[in-house]
Protein backbone atom coordinates (compact mmCIF):
# COMPACT_ATOMS: atom_id res chain seq x y z
CA UNK A 1 0.00 0.00 0.00
CA UNK A 2 1.57 3.25 -1.13
CA UNK A 3 2.15 6.18 1.42
CA UNK A 4 -0.90 8.37 0.20
CA UNK A 5 -3.17 5.20 1.03
CA UNK A 6 -2.24 4.30 4.49
CA UNK A 7 -4.32 4.23 7.54
CA UNK A 8 -2.74 7.26 9.76
CA UNK A 9 -3.84 6.38 13.39
CA UNK A 10 -3.51 8.31 16.35
CA UNK A 11 -2.01 7.09 19.39
CA UNK A 12 -2.84 9.04 22.45
CA UNK A 13 -1.40 8.52 25.79
CA UNK A 14 -1.20 10.88 28.83
CA UNK A 15 2.41 9.89 29.21
CA UNK A 16 5.36 8.10 28.65
CA UNK A 17 6.40 6.25 31.60
CA UNK A 18 6.98 2.80 30.03
CA UNK A 19 4.19 1.81 32.13
CA UNK A 20 1.81 -1.36 30.74
CA UNK A 21 -0.36 1.06 28.77
CA UNK A 22 2.92 2.65 26.94
CA UNK A 23 3.96 -1.13 26.23
CA UNK A 24 1.06 -2.19 24.72
CA UNK A 25 0.56 0.48 22.27
CA UNK A 26 4.02 -0.14 21.01
CA UNK A 27 2.97 -3.54 20.51
CA UNK A 28 -0.04 -2.59 18.89
CA UNK A 29 2.04 -0.89 16.34
CA UNK A 30 4.24 -3.81 15.78
CA UNK A 31 0.83 -6.11 15.30
CA UNK A 32 -0.77 -3.89 12.70
CA UNK A 33 2.26 -3.34 10.89
CA UNK A 34 3.52 -0.21 8.48
CA UNK A 35 2.37 -1.73 5.27
CA UNK A 36 -0.98 -0.29 6.27
CA UNK A 37 -0.82 2.08 8.66
CA UNK A 38 0.74 5.56 9.25
CA UNK A 39 1.46 5.60 13.32
CA UNK A 40 1.98 8.97 15.10
CA UNK A 41 2.24 8.75 19.07
CA UNK A 42 0.91 11.70 21.15
CA UNK A 43 1.32 12.39 24.91
CA UNK A 44 0.43 15.31 27.56
CA UNK A 45 1.85 14.81 30.68
CA UNK A 46 5.72 13.96 31.19
CA UNK A 47 7.79 12.55 28.94
CA UNK A 48 9.77 9.33 29.65
CA UNK A 49 11.63 6.22 28.69
CA UNK A 50 9.09 5.14 26.21
CA UNK A 51 9.84 8.04 23.73
CA UNK A 52 13.03 6.00 22.71
CA UNK A 53 11.29 2.66 22.54
CA UNK A 54 8.62 4.11 19.84
CA UNK A 55 11.66 6.54 17.83
CA UNK A 56 13.42 3.04 17.41
CA UNK A 57 10.47 1.53 15.75
CA UNK A 58 10.59 5.13 13.54
CA UNK A 59 7.31 6.45 14.67
CA UNK A 60 7.02 9.98 15.59
CA UNK A 61 6.83 11.13 19.09
CA UNK A 62 4.97 14.83 19.83
CA UNK A 63 4.11 16.10 23.15
CA UNK A 64 1.15 18.87 23.66
CA UNK A 65 0.29 20.82 26.72
CA UNK A 66 0.63 19.58 29.84
CA UNK A 67 -2.58 18.25 31.41
CA UNK A 68 -5.27 21.13 33.03
CA UNK A 69 -5.69 20.73 37.30
CA UNK A 70 -9.86 20.94 37.66
CA UNK A 71 -8.54 22.63 41.14
CA UNK A 72 -7.62 26.00 39.65
CA UNK A 73 -10.97 26.31 37.63
CA UNK A 74 -10.23 29.28 35.88
CA UNK A 75 -6.69 28.61 34.70
CA UNK A 76 -8.58 24.89 33.78
CA UNK A 77 -11.04 26.03 31.48
CA UNK A 78 -8.07 28.07 29.97
CA UNK A 79 -5.75 25.52 29.58
CA UNK A 80 -8.20 22.76 28.55
CA UNK A 81 -9.29 24.89 26.03
CA UNK A 82 -5.45 25.63 24.20
CA UNK A 83 -5.07 21.93 24.49
CA UNK A 84 -8.05 21.22 22.95
CA UNK A 85 -7.17 23.46 20.18
CA UNK A 86 -3.27 22.25 19.78
CA UNK A 87 -4.83 18.79 19.50
CA UNK A 88 -7.23 19.37 16.40
CA UNK A 89 -4.58 21.59 14.80
CA UNK A 90 -2.17 18.65 14.99
CA UNK A 91 -5.58 16.00 13.63
CA UNK A 92 -6.07 18.49 10.90
CA UNK A 93 -2.05 19.02 9.91
CA UNK A 94 -1.46 15.37 10.46
CA UNK A 95 -4.49 14.50 8.30
CA UNK A 96 -5.39 11.47 11.12
CA UNK A 97 -8.30 9.54 10.11
CA UNK A 98 -8.20 7.18 13.13
CA UNK A 99 -7.88 7.94 16.88
CA UNK A 100 -6.97 5.20 19.79
CA UNK A 101 -6.46 6.64 23.30
CA UNK A 102 -5.45 4.78 26.24
CA UNK A 103 -6.03 5.16 29.94
CA UNK A 104 -8.87 7.69 31.61
CA UNK A 105 -7.72 11.42 30.58
CA UNK A 106 -6.36 10.54 27.23
CA UNK A 107 -9.76 8.58 26.44
CA UNK A 108 -11.81 11.63 27.59
CA UNK A 109 -9.84 14.37 25.45
CA UNK A 110 -9.66 11.80 22.61
CA UNK A 111 -13.84 11.35 22.56
CA UNK A 112 -14.53 15.06 22.56
CA UNK A 113 -11.60 16.07 19.95
CA UNK A 114 -12.97 13.23 18.09
CA UNK A 115 -16.34 14.65 18.26
CA UNK A 116 -15.13 18.19 17.44
CA UNK A 117 -13.11 16.95 14.17
CA UNK A 118 -15.47 14.10 12.95
CA UNK A 119 -12.71 11.56 13.45
CA UNK A 120 -13.40 8.34 14.97
CA UNK A 121 -12.11 7.95 18.18
CA UNK A 122 -11.73 4.31 20.16
CA UNK A 123 -10.96 4.99 24.18
CA UNK A 124 -9.31 1.99 25.39
CA UNK A 125 -9.48 1.12 28.84
CA UNK A 126 -6.96 -0.95 30.76
CA UNK A 127 -7.60 -1.65 34.09
CA UNK A 128 -10.35 -3.13 36.26
CA UNK A 129 -10.01 -0.19 39.05
CA UNK A 130 -10.36 2.29 36.22
CA UNK A 131 -13.54 3.56 37.85
CA UNK A 132 -12.81 3.56 41.42
CA UNK A 133 -12.30 6.70 43.44
CA UNK A 134 -10.89 6.38 46.72
CA UNK A 135 -11.42 10.08 47.33
CA UNK A 136 -14.28 11.31 49.96
CA UNK A 137 -17.69 10.78 48.69
CA UNK A 138 -18.29 13.91 49.38
CA UNK A 139 -15.54 15.50 46.81
CA UNK A 140 -17.26 17.17 43.76
CA UNK A 141 -14.58 15.95 41.76
CA UNK A 142 -15.68 12.24 42.22
CA UNK A 143 -19.25 12.77 41.23
CA UNK A 144 -17.47 15.39 38.28
CA UNK A 145 -15.10 11.96 36.97
CA UNK A 146 -17.75 9.80 37.52
CA UNK A 147 -20.40 12.02 35.04
CA UNK A 148 -17.43 12.49 32.02
CA UNK A 149 -16.36 8.76 32.17
CA UNK A 150 -20.45 8.02 31.42
CA UNK A 151 -20.30 10.57 28.80
CA UNK A 152 -17.22 9.87 27.38
CA UNK A 153 -18.20 5.72 26.79
CA UNK A 154 -21.78 6.61 25.66
CA UNK A 155 -20.72 8.96 23.20
CA UNK A 156 -17.76 7.00 21.44
CA UNK A 157 -18.03 5.64 18.29
CA UNK A 158 -16.49 2.43 19.95
CA UNK A 159 -15.45 1.37 23.43
CA UNK A 160 -11.53 -1.21 23.35
CA UNK A 161 -11.73 -3.65 26.63
CA UNK A 162 -8.39 -5.60 26.77
CA UNK A 163 -10.45 -8.11 28.49
CA UNK A 164 -13.72 -10.11 29.22
CA UNK A 165 -13.54 -8.87 32.21
CA UNK A 166 -13.07 -5.71 31.78
CA UNK A 167 -16.16 -5.81 29.39
CA UNK A 168 -18.12 -6.67 32.16
CA UNK A 169 -17.11 -4.16 34.51
CA UNK A 170 -17.78 -1.39 31.38
CA UNK A 171 -21.78 -2.39 31.02
CA UNK A 172 -22.15 -2.28 34.55
CA UNK A 173 -20.93 1.43 34.76
CA UNK A 174 -22.32 2.50 31.95
CA UNK A 175 -25.26 -0.02 30.72
CA UNK A 176 -23.78 0.03 27.45
CA UNK A 177 -25.01 -2.26 24.19
CA UNK A 178 -23.06 -5.43 23.64
CA UNK A 179 -22.13 -4.14 20.08
CA UNK A 180 -20.44 -1.16 21.77
CA UNK A 181 -17.39 -2.90 23.42
CA UNK A 182 -14.68 -4.97 21.50
CA UNK A 183 -12.58 -7.00 23.47
CA UNK A 184 -8.94 -6.99 22.05
CA UNK A 185 -7.16 -9.51 24.21
CA UNK A 186 -4.33 -8.09 25.95
CA UNK A 187 -0.88 -9.43 24.00
CA UNK A 188 2.70 -8.94 22.77
CA UNK A 189 4.47 -9.82 19.67
CA UNK A 190 6.68 -12.07 21.36
CA UNK A 191 8.66 -13.03 18.10
CA UNK A 192 10.24 -9.67 17.21
CA UNK A 193 12.23 -9.63 20.33
CA UNK A 194 15.59 -9.91 20.66
CA UNK A 195 16.22 -12.84 23.20
CA UNK A 196 20.03 -12.43 23.93
CA UNK A 197 21.53 -13.97 27.31
CA UNK A 198 22.26 -10.87 29.79
CA UNK A 199 25.06 -12.05 31.75
CA UNK A 200 23.81 -11.11 35.31
CA UNK A 201 26.81 -12.29 36.92
CA UNK A 202 28.50 -8.81 35.61
CA UNK A 203 26.05 -6.89 36.71
CA UNK A 204 25.30 -8.43 40.28
CA UNK A 205 27.87 -10.32 41.86
CA UNK A 206 27.54 -13.23 43.75
CA UNK A 207 24.09 -14.21 41.87
CA UNK A 208 25.92 -17.45 40.95
CA UNK A 209 23.02 -20.26 40.42
CA UNK A 210 20.49 -18.99 42.95
CA UNK A 211 17.30 -19.09 42.19
CA UNK A 212 16.37 -15.63 40.32
CA UNK A 213 12.74 -14.18 40.65
CA UNK A 214 11.75 -11.50 38.99
CA UNK A 215 8.72 -9.00 39.38
CA UNK A 216 8.13 -6.30 36.84
CA UNK A 217 5.90 -2.89 37.62
CA UNK A 218 5.57 0.42 38.76
CA UNK A 219 6.83 0.92 42.46
CA UNK A 220 3.28 2.03 43.72
CA UNK A 221 0.31 1.29 45.90
CA UNK A 222 -1.21 -1.02 42.85
CA UNK A 223 2.05 -3.27 42.69
CA UNK A 224 1.99 -3.90 46.29
CA UNK A 225 6.29 -4.93 46.00
CA UNK A 226 5.97 -4.53 49.76
CA UNK A 227 4.41 -7.38 49.90
CA UNK A 228 7.11 -9.65 47.99
CA UNK A 229 9.74 -7.85 50.46
CA UNK A 230 8.49 -8.93 53.29
CA UNK A 231 7.77 -12.30 51.24
CA UNK A 232 11.50 -12.55 50.75
CA UNK A 233 12.37 -11.89 54.22
CA UNK A 234 10.49 -14.86 55.81
CA UNK A 235 11.96 -16.86 53.20
CA UNK A 236 15.32 -15.98 54.21
CA UNK A 237 14.59 -16.34 57.83
CA UNK A 238 13.11 -19.38 57.37
CA UNK A 239 16.40 -20.43 56.89
CA UNK A 240 16.79 -20.66 52.31
CA UNK A 241 19.03 -17.94 51.32
CA UNK A 242 19.70 -19.33 47.61
CA UNK A 243 17.58 -17.01 45.90
CA UNK A 244 17.80 -13.35 44.36
CA UNK A 245 14.65 -11.21 43.53
CA UNK A 246 15.36 -8.07 40.68
CA UNK A 247 12.79 -5.97 40.70
CA UNK A 248 12.32 -3.61 37.61
CA UNK A 249 10.43 -0.60 37.93
CA UNK A 250 10.61 3.07 39.42
CA UNK A 251 7.35 4.94 41.66
CA UNK A 252 6.66 7.12 43.84
CA UNK A 253 7.18 4.22 46.64
CA UNK A 254 10.81 3.33 45.64
CA UNK A 255 11.77 5.28 48.81
CA UNK A 256 9.61 2.87 51.16
CA UNK A 257 10.55 -0.37 49.45
CA UNK A 258 14.14 0.60 49.89
CA UNK A 259 13.56 1.50 53.25
CA UNK A 260 12.15 -2.16 54.19
CA UNK A 261 14.69 -4.01 51.97
CA UNK A 262 17.39 -2.08 54.38
CA UNK A 263 15.73 -2.70 57.92
CA UNK A 264 15.00 -6.47 56.76
CA UNK A 265 18.75 -6.46 56.09
CA UNK A 266 17.82 -8.35 52.41
CA UNK A 267 20.25 -5.91 50.35
CA UNK A 268 21.89 -9.56 49.01
CA UNK A 269 18.55 -10.73 48.11
CA UNK A 270 16.71 -8.62 46.24
CA UNK A 271 17.64 -5.28 43.64
CA UNK A 272 15.57 -2.78 42.54
CA UNK A 273 16.89 -2.33 39.22
CA UNK A 274 14.81 0.86 38.14
CA UNK A 275 13.45 1.38 34.11
CA UNK A 276 14.97 -1.17 32.08
CA UNK A 277 15.00 -1.38 28.30
CA UNK A 278 15.83 -5.41 28.22
CA UNK A 279 12.92 -6.68 30.76
CA UNK A 280 12.10 -9.88 28.18
CA UNK A 281 16.37 -10.58 28.30
CA UNK A 282 16.41 -10.32 32.11
CA UNK A 283 13.16 -12.24 31.99
CA UNK A 284 14.24 -15.36 29.95
CA UNK A 285 17.23 -15.42 32.53
CA UNK A 286 15.21 -15.67 34.96
CA UNK A 287 13.47 -19.16 36.87
CA UNK A 288 10.48 -17.61 38.47
CA UNK A 289 7.87 -14.56 37.78
CA UNK A 290 6.08 -13.19 40.75
CA UNK A 291 3.56 -10.57 40.58
CA UNK A 292 2.05 -9.60 44.06
CA UNK A 293 -0.88 -6.76 42.71
CA UNK A 294 -3.56 -5.69 44.58
CA UNK A 295 -5.41 -5.80 41.01
CA UNK A 296 -4.18 -6.20 37.02
CA UNK A 297 -6.09 -5.43 33.86
CA UNK A 298 -4.52 -7.81 32.05
CA UNK A 299 -0.91 -7.64 32.81
CA UNK A 300 1.99 -7.23 29.79
CA UNK A 301 4.65 -8.06 32.30
CA UNK A 302 3.13 -11.48 32.63
CA UNK A 303 2.03 -12.10 29.00
CA UNK A 304 5.69 -11.49 28.45
CA UNK A 305 6.57 -14.04 31.44
CA UNK A 306 4.26 -16.47 30.24
CA UNK A 307 6.23 -15.87 26.42
CA UNK A 308 9.40 -16.35 27.93
CA UNK A 309 7.79 -19.80 29.99
CA UNK A 310 8.43 -18.46 33.69
CA UNK A 311 6.56 -20.45 35.99
CA UNK A 312 3.98 -17.19 37.97
CA UNK A 313 3.71 -16.71 41.04
CA UNK A 314 0.64 -14.16 41.78
CA UNK A 315 -1.79 -12.44 43.60
CA UNK A 316 -5.86 -13.63 43.43
CA UNK A 317 -6.42 -9.97 42.73
CA UNK A 318 -8.76 -8.99 40.16
CA UNK A 319 -7.60 -9.00 36.70
CA UNK A 320 -4.96 -11.93 37.85
CA UNK A 321 -6.99 -14.55 39.11
CA UNK A 322 -9.23 -15.22 35.95
CA UNK A 323 -5.91 -15.77 34.13
CA UNK A 324 -3.57 -18.13 36.22
CA UNK A 325 -4.55 -21.33 36.15
CA UNK A 326 -2.96 -23.26 39.48
CA UNK A 327 -0.94 -25.65 38.60
CA UNK A 328 -0.93 -25.63 35.49
CA UNK A 329 0.78 -22.42 34.09
CA UNK A 330 1.59 -20.62 38.15
CA UNK A 331 0.64 -20.88 41.93
CA UNK A 332 -1.68 -18.44 43.74
CA UNK A 333 -1.72 -16.44 46.99
CA UNK A 334 -4.60 -14.36 48.58
CA UNK A 335 -3.46 -10.55 48.08
CA UNK A 336 -1.45 -9.30 50.83
CA UNK A 337 -0.74 -12.83 52.33
CA UNK A 338 3.31 -12.07 52.86
CA UNK A 339 2.98 -16.00 54.43
CA UNK A 340 1.37 -17.52 51.67
CA UNK A 341 3.62 -15.72 49.06
CA UNK A 342 6.70 -16.97 51.20
CA UNK A 343 5.50 -20.97 50.72
CA UNK A 344 4.79 -20.44 46.92
CA UNK A 345 8.31 -18.72 46.94
CA UNK A 346 9.56 -21.96 49.18
CA UNK A 347 7.34 -24.62 46.88
CA UNK A 348 8.94 -23.75 43.62
CA UNK A 349 12.50 -23.03 44.83
CA UNK A 350 12.13 -26.62 46.29
CA UNK A 351 10.74 -28.38 43.46
CA UNK A 352 12.52 -28.30 40.01
CA UNK A 353 9.68 -30.97 38.48
CA UNK A 354 6.62 -28.24 39.06
CA UNK A 355 8.98 -25.46 37.56
CA UNK A 356 9.29 -27.09 34.51
CA UNK A 357 5.86 -28.18 34.43
CA UNK A 358 4.66 -24.51 35.20
CA UNK A 359 7.23 -23.16 32.82
CA UNK A 360 5.50 -25.48 30.14
CA UNK A 361 2.07 -24.63 31.21
CA UNK A 362 3.08 -20.69 30.50
CA UNK A 363 4.42 -21.37 27.08
CA UNK A 364 1.09 -23.06 26.11
CA UNK A 365 -1.12 -20.33 27.58
CA UNK A 366 0.72 -17.82 25.59
CA UNK A 367 0.80 -19.29 22.26
CA UNK A 368 -3.24 -20.23 22.49
CA UNK A 369 -3.95 -16.74 24.24
CA UNK A 370 -1.89 -14.08 24.37
CA UNK A 371 -0.53 -13.92 20.37
CA UNK A 372 -1.45 -10.17 19.48
CA UNK A 373 -0.66 -10.78 15.76
CA UNK A 374 -4.15 -13.19 16.33
CA UNK A 375 -5.72 -11.02 18.98
CA UNK A 376 -5.38 -7.51 16.87
CA UNK A 377 -7.20 -9.10 14.10
CA UNK A 378 -11.00 -7.23 14.87
CA UNK A 379 -9.13 -4.07 16.23
CA UNK A 380 -7.57 -4.00 12.40
CA UNK A 381 -11.30 -4.87 11.06
CA UNK A 382 -12.57 -2.01 12.69
CA UNK A 383 -9.89 0.74 11.90
CA UNK A 384 -10.17 -0.16 8.81
CA UNK A 385 -14.01 0.13 8.28
CA UNK A 386 -13.81 3.46 10.08
CA UNK A 387 -10.89 4.96 7.77
CA UNK A 388 -13.08 4.44 4.40
CA UNK A 389 -16.12 6.00 5.94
Amino acid sequence: MGEAHKIRILHMLPGLYMGGAEILVSHYIQALGTESYEHFVYYFDSDGPARNRFEAMGVPVYGGLKKPTITQPIRFVVDLYSLIKNLLSFIKSNRIQIIQSHLTYANQLSVMVGKISGVPAVPTIHNTMAFEDDRSKLDLRVYLKKTINAVTYRVADRVVAISSEIKEIIQQNFGLRDSKILVVKNGIVFVDMTLSNVDLKEEILGIGTKLKLIAVGRLAHQKYIESLVEAVGIVVKQGFRDLFVMVVGEGENRLQIEKMIRENKLERYIKLLGIRHDVVELMKNSDVFVMPSRYEGLSIAMIEAMACGLPIIASDGPGLNRYINQGVNGVIFKVGDHKGLAEQILRLAKDKQLRSKLSCGSKSTFKKEYDLRSNIKPLDELFRKASSK
